[in-house]
């Protein structure tokens, strides 16, 4: 399974998960985007000439789509960032150490540095001409006592939609 982000340069990448079905293709995309993953066909009802700043990137964590082949690859891709400690967050995170239970100021922020290393890896990738990436991982890491470095790393690659005779 893959999924596709849906991004402006360098922001954070935008998710819905109810799909649509195309009528061409009978493939499902999730609402929010306004082309079939599958086939390209455009949604029914939208403009997809008016979604142009808008870049849409198959992003998977296996080394191949199911649905699309892979028709050139650029080579390794990464996005990185690094958040710094707050002192209240922390305060807060080692309350909830204490007496039990998860820190939902710490898993926001993995969530929220997970999708801007994503996107600026899909960012990246896109400069480089691709249109998908591939083997897609996490690495986490800390930097000195007070700070979190996220890299996600892909390989960056072209991909079309698979036919009916490419099955197999």
């Amino acid at each position: 399974m893959h999924t596709v982000i849906r991004m402006k340069s360098s922001t954070t990448p935008e998710r819905e998960s109810m799909p649509w079905t195309c009528p061409s293709c009978d493939g499902e995309t999730d609402l929010g985007y306004n082309i079939c993953w599958t086939c390209r066909a455009p949604r029914p009802g939208s403009d997809p000439n008016g979604d142009a700043e808008h870049i849409d990137m198959l992003i998977t964590t296996t080394p191949s789509f199911s649905t699309h082949a892979i028709d050139h690859y650029f080579g390794p891709v990464f996005g990185e960032t690094i958040y710094g400690a707050n002192v209240l967050r922390d305060f807060f995170a080692a309350v909830t150490d204490i007496v039990g239970g998860r820190s939902d100021e710490y898993e926001t922020l993995l969530v929220r540095g997970r999708n801007t290393a994503m996107s600026e890896m899909a960012a990246r990738a896109t400069k480089m001409g691709a249109n998908a990436v591939v083997g897609m991982r996490f690495d986490y890491s800390t930097v000195g006592n007070s700070m979190l470095m996220i890299c996600c790393i892909g390989t960056a690659v072209t991909a079309s939609p698979r036919t009916a005779i490419d099955d197999g």
